[in-house]
């Protein structure tokens, strides 16, 4: 066994036999020198290195900092300006092409005002012609048909009565196409009820050889879609020795729209038999209207 044990182990049992003794009572040739049990720290290998002064002070420091920040956002800056250019430089040919193609199209569209500006006198001629056209067209559908109807009488007075009948007189007066809401029909009739449109009344004069072909007359006008409700005003049997009895009669029908060059349409003939509602204020302005009328009228007879 090792000495330095063995001293160990004695002094250890000392300790453990013998009491605590006082540091006056110690050895004082053991001071200073270690022990066995007594071993020092490991420390790190020295390395000789020069010594670190900073002079310099914080505001510098600091100064140098952004220097340095300013820099990297200068350099961002041309990067991204470099990125920009080098696109636009890729792309300049599909720019140049669009800006050429938005030229043809502009000179095309000056080109194209200038014809319309060189063919504005026609254009306005033509609408002029459109625009008599369309009152012509207005106009003679407006009017009617007088020979149609003069023609339409007498042959139904031949289907009646022959060669027995003889008009001495015949007339037709035409009326506008009436409005909504107006009259539908102004000349004499049996049936007050009929609702019947009329542009006109024919009155005549006649004579036949019997009363019944005057009935007979009546029947065949209203089976004529041309006239509405014919109507004898007068009549007067008259006796001539050797030739029989003479009736003088006088009528009168009225003309349908039959009796138009251009007939009316479903819905015109609709709009004016059936005319909407009309408001209190649109009654009086039309009762209004029908007083000055009336007015004008009665003063020119007058004069």
């Amino acid at each position: 066994m090792a000495p330095g044990r063995k001293s160990s182990e004695k002094r250890t049992s000392e300790k453990g036999t013998s009491e605590k003794k006082n540091w006056w009572q110690a050895d004082l040739s053991s001071l200073g020198k270690k022990g066995p049990d007594d071993s020092e720290p490991e420390h790190a290998a020295f390395v000789a290195t020069l010594p670190q002064v900073n002079l310099l002070p914080q505001s510098v420091r600091d100064g140098i900092r952004a220097t340095k920040i300013v820099r990297m956002f200068v350099l961002l800056l041309v990067l991204v300006l470099v990125a920009s250019g080098a696109l636009w430089y890729l792309q300049s040919d599909r720019i140049a092409q669009s800006e050429r193609a938005v030229a043809d199209a502009t000179s095309k569209n000056e080109a194209l005002r200038d014809d319309l500006a060189a063919l504005a006198p026609i254009r306005n001629l033509y609408e002029e012609i459109t625009r008599l056209n369309d009152i012509v067209t207005e106009t003679l559908a407006a009017q009617p048909q007088a020979e149609t109807v003069i023609a339409q009488l007498i042959a139904a007075g031949e289907q009646v009565a022959g060669k027995d009948i003889t008009f001495t007189s015949t007339d037709v007066i035409y009326n506008e196409i009436p409005e909504p809401g107006s009259d539908l029909n102004i000349c004499p009739n049996p049936d007050p009820f009929n609702e019947e449109i009329t542009i006109g009344c024919v009155t005549f004069s006649a004579s036949v050889s019997s009363r019944d072909q005057v009935s007979d007359l009546l029947r065949v006008l209203e089976a004529n879609p041309l006239f509405v409700g014919p109507y004898v005003t007068t009549s007067n049997v008259t006796v001539i020795e050797g030739e029989g009895d003479v009736v003088s009669f006088t009528g009168s029908a009225g003309v349908s729209t039959e009796g138009l060059v251009t007939a009316l349409t479903a819905e015109q003939i609709d709009a004016i038999v059936n005319p909407p509602a009309q408001t209190d204020e649109a009654a009086a302005d039309q009762a209004s209207d029908q007083a000055s009328d009336q007015a004008v009228a009665e003063s020119q007879e007058a004069s």
